[in-house]
């Protein structure tokens, strides 16, 4: 394995989204409350949509380099990856709500990822982090199972599918790395339903449902939801990145337990009274 280094180029995709964004606020100025994890110096390249506004990006100033492309076209990465050798991909890019109808689903979720596994191996990037979903394994089969990372797919519509496709082309860049010229390092992870600074607009209107005494509640409420708080998720991304042993393997990051739908909806309840009243 190819040793870390903590002044490596760091490759983020899918920024501005939410996710996509905090992680690279957190390569740069490190994550709260842990040490380790501090601000860096390191130049982050952002691969953007040429629509996107990427105005809370360059805020970040000089150390972000911005590069209009996209996943589905690859001659638009070769900027991306230019002298791109020992670099770390952050492949955050996905879509969970297409504009374009199904097709986007594999266009994006599952072709963007093979053109950017196919672009890493060009420009030897040192590992390659993907951001993948909980959805290409499904729902739990009993209300007490917890999936773990052994757990079988069983891919939760076309999203879960396309998800499960994607992991399945970064597996096989992990499986070929002994015979490829170059081959790469992979870690996969999967979180789950996250909250926190930033989020977009169908994460504010669930809130203002709850506020407004509107909250979405399937059957008797006790279905449990997976959780993550978005920096935990970008501590474990960076984790991804610097950890030898993390290489080849796929990681859940969630919350300690999964909370019951109600738990959820009181809990965003009283801080809403509490903290915003």
């Amino acid at each position: 394995m190819t040793a870390y280094s903590p002044s490596a180029l760091a490759i983020v995709t899918g920024a501005p989204g939410w996710l996509g964004t905090r992680l690279v606020q957190s390569l740069i100025k490190g994550v709260v409350d842990v040490p380790t994890l501090g601000p860096s110096d390191r130049k982050v390249r952002c691969l953007v949509l040429p629509t996107a506004d990427a105005k809370e990006l360059e805020a970040l100033g000089p150390q972000v380099e911005i590069i209009r492309g996209d996943v589905t076209d690859p001659a638009s990465l070769e900027p991306l990856f230019k002298d791109a050798k020992g670099a770390t991909v952050f492949h955050s890019a996905g879509i969970v709500h297409p504009s374009e109808g199904i097709p986007q689903f594999y266009a994006v979720n599952v072709e963007g990822t093979r053109n950017m596994i196919e672009a890493s191996k060009k420009a030897k990037i040192r590992r390659f982090v993907h951001v993948s979903s909980n959805s290409p394994i499904g729902t739990n089969p009993t209300s007490d199972h917890v999936f773990d990372e052994s757990a079988p797919y069983n891919p939760y519509m076309k999203y879960g599918e396309t998800k499960m496709m994607a992991e399945e082309v970064v597996k096989a860049a992990w499986a070929s790395r002994k015979t490829d010229e170059p081959g790469i390092e992979t870690v996969i992870i999967r979180p789950p339903w996250f909250y926190g600074p930033g989020q977009p607009p169908r994460q504010t209107l669930f809130f203002e449902m709850i506020r407004d005494g509107k909250a979405p509640i399937v059957g008797d409420g006790t279905n449990r939801r997976s959780m993550a708080y978005v920096d935990n998720i970008c501590q474990g991304l960076l984790l991804c990145e610097k950890v030898d042993k993390a290489a080849g393997e796929i990681y859940w990051i969630a919350d300690r337990r999964p909370y019951p739908m109600n738990e959820i909806i009181d809990t965003i309840e009283k801080v809403l009274e509490n903290d915003f009243d």
